[in-house]
């Protein structure tokens, strides 16, 4: 509008336009610089020139300038715009750069927690203690592996749940103190016997330590807890053992001072020795000599037995010996006693003898007592050949009596018994009447039973002095043939004969066949009022010895006089129906003691009895 009266509106209106363009796009200086141009333009080609006109005239002066102010300030504007814009555009470059370097930080610090949480778990989990972090609800949070190995179940599968749902009601009471404490802010460490719910009984030693926020308010706590209980045993052990180890230095210590012993401990490179009391007194000092040695050792003992005890040292040293002997000392106080004393040796790795430890004793008394008693043995010894001489001398004056006596009354008898034959022969003799006859027969009868008597007790004599002939002998066979010698009292009888197989045995032929003769007898004559005998006759194989036995359905016998079954002249059974003279058993007794056996018998009235006797097994040597 300011320009309509120099040019007219539309080339006006473009170069106003173009002017402005130039000022808002090209900036400062490119809009001044096209401000002059329009300006020379317009003053040479669309208006008159101005220096026609005069430069006062307002008219034409005003526009120009105003056209001119409009185009600097549309560029001063547009630059500062510009410049703004710059300003803005590198700030929110900054910022995008700034973003970009943010997440890139971020990315790498997550990177590293999650490096620095796989060390920790890494290291957590290595670490041999059961780890745990606890929150100030009581929830658990985190666990190391040792939680599994624990309890056998996931670490993760107990977060979030409360101490006395993991633990178990009796485990948390014995720790709810501890975790009290640690939750007010204070550090706790204990050692207790813990029973879990699922992790068995376990002795731990525990650490809790408090974890507090930036307020100073305790969030929560780490438990370092380890499993004790090895060690716990291994220490309860330990002090078992020490305390058996005290028990038995203290029971060792009373038996040695019990048995008056000394000990000591000689060290073989310095020749010292560590001594008990004890071991002083029995060389006659009242306590403990500073030291102790070898050489003061040799000084006590007496020149006649010093090369002796020496010898044996050496022995004792060079073999791996026991150093034991017994020797004389003479005491600090003069008095002469004598010792025993022992030693074990002992070596180091190097097999060099280090050591040597020994009991001494006092053997003074013993010693005396040995004398005092071999002089009694000798004096004994001599009594004894004498008493035997004179027992030896006795029996065979008895043995000569019984038999001279035995041997003498079987004439007399003989007669009597061939007389009283002849008396009744005669032709008189069946005038008597009949209380004579009786009277005849009873002392027929009792000759007769008299010479048998005096049968047994030869046999009875022989047998004490007869000589041992020892052979291998079958006693099944022998059994057979003392049945077929009863036969003449066993034709009218019912009797089962139950005979086991019998083995070898090692003895005198003739004397056994006695013995089983005397029992088998026996037991055809006591089952003589029985409709039918069982008389069954085996054996018993021990370890040491054959036991053999007779056994029968007979009359038996009570076992209150037992006792008197073996004795001569014994009888339990008075009854005339039973014949016998009560020597039978004691010869058969007689004959198994000889034979280093043994015999007894076993019974019941009206039932029966069982008579045994032992044979001991001979070994080859003993044979011969």
């Amino acid at each position: 509008m300011l320009l309509n009266p120099y040019i007219s509106s539309t080339p006006a209106a473009l170069l106003f336009a173009a002017v402005m363009v130039s000022a808002w796009y090209g900036g400062l200086l490119p809009g001044l610089f096209a401000t002059i141009l329009s300006t020379l333009a317009l003053d040479y080609f669309f208006l008159r020139p101005l220096y026609r006109d005069s430069t006062t005239n307002l008219n034409s002066l005003v526009p120009l300038v105003v056209f001119i102010l409009a185009a600097g300030i549309i560029s001063y504007l547009n630059e500062s715009r510009r410049t703004a814009q710059g300003k803005a555009e590198q700030s929110l470059k900054f910022l995008w750069d700034s973003k970009a370097k943010f997440d890139r930080f971020v990315e790498s610090n997550e990177e590293v927690l999650r490096q620095r949480e796989t060390e920790l778990r890494l290291i957590t989990d290595t670490l041999p203690v059961l780890i745990s972090f606890v929150d100030s609800q009581q929830r658990y949070r985190f666990n190391n592996r040792a939680y599994e190995e624990w309890f056998g179940e996931p670490a993760a599968e107990v977060y979030g749940k409360h101490l006395w749902e993991v633990l178990g009601e009796a485990a948390y009471e014995v720790v709810r103190p501890y975790v009290e404490q640690v939750l007010a802010g204070v550090q706790v460490s204990f050692e207790t016997e813990i029973s879990y719910k699922d992790g068995g009984t376990r002795y731990i030693n525990a650490i809790y330590v408090p974890q507090f926020n930036q307020q100073g308010i305790v969030e929560g706590y780490a438990a370092l807890v380890s499993d004790m209980s090895e060690q716990q045993a291994a220490l309860r052990h330990r002090l078992l053992a020490e305390e058996a180890l005290r028990e038995s230095e203290e029971r060792l210590r009373f038996a040695l001072q019990s048995a008056q012993l000394g000990d000591w401990d000689l060290d073989l490179r310095t020749q010292t020795a560590h001594r008990s009391v004890r071991h002083d007194q029995i060389f006659g000092y009242d306590s403990l000599l500073p030291e102790w040695s070898y050489e003061m050792f040799l000084e006590h003992v007496l020149p006649e037995d010093r090369p002796l005890v020496e010898a044996k040292f050496l022995s004792a040293l060079t073999h791996n010996e026991m150093w034991d002997f017994e020797c004389r000392i003479r005491r600090v106080d003069g008095e002469l006693r004598w010792i025993w004393g022992r030693g074990q040796v002992y070596y180091n790795a190097q097999r060099e003898a280090v050591r040597m430890l020994g009991l001494v004793g006092d053997i003074s008394d013993r010693k005396q007592a040995e004398t005092q008693l071999q002089q009694l043995n000798e004096t004994l010894e001599q009594r004894i050949q004498e008493r035997t001489a004179q027992l030896e001398a006795a029996n065979k004056e008895l043995e000569s009596f019984s038999y001279s006596v035995s041997h003498d009354l079987r004439a007399p008898f003989r007669h009597i018994a061939g007389f009283v034959e002849l008396l009744a022969k005669q032709p008189s003799s069946k005038n008597l009447d009949e209380t004579s006859q009786r009277y005849l027969k009873i002392v027929a009868q009792t000759a007769k039973q008299a010479g048998v008597l005096i049968d047994e007790l030869l046999t009875f004599s022989r047998m004490g002095r007869a000589e041992m002939r020892y052979a291998s002998l079958n006693i099944e066979e022998l059994v057979q043939e003392i049945k077929r010698d009863l036969l003449a009292e066993t034709q009218e009888r019912a009797i089962n004969w139950h005979i086991e197989s019998l083995p070898l045995v090692q003895g005198d032929p003739s004397m056994l066949r006695l013995v089983l003769h005397n029992l088998m007898s026996n037991a055809v004559k006591y089952t003589r009022n029985r409709s039918t005998a069982e008389i069954s006759i085996g054996s018993i194989d021990n370890e040491n010895e054959i036991i053999f036995f007779v056994r029968d359905n007979g009359i038996g016998f009570n076992m209150l006089y037992a006792h008197k079954l073996f004795g001569v002249f014994q009888r339990l059974h008075s009854n005339p129906e039973f014949e016998g003279t009560g020597v039978g058993l004691a010869n058969v007794q007689r004959i198994i003691h000889r034979h280093n056996g043994r015999v007894w018998g076993e019974g019941e009235v009206d039932t029966g009895a069982t008579f045994y006797f032992s044979l001991p097994k001979l070994w080859k040597k003993e044979r011969e």
